[in-house]
């Protein structure tokens, strides 16, 4: 991943934890918005392709 898709990819995981903590929700509940909701998906895919692809 390039570091400005890096950097896209971090600020977006921290808007999401910082909604989560204002809402009081955990992880495991979806977001009320479609964006939000939308960006937490994204990101969970993100890390899991990241995950593969460090196990080989």
């Amino acid at each position: 991943m390039s570091p400005a898709a890096r950097a896209v990819v971090e600020a977006a995981r921290e808007l999401v934890a910082r909604r989560r903590w204002f809402l009081e929700l955990p992880p495991d509940r979806p977001l009320p918005a479609r964006l939000e909701e939308a960006l937490d998906r994204a990101i969970a895919a993100l890390d899991a392709e990241e995950a593969d692809r460090v196990r080989g």
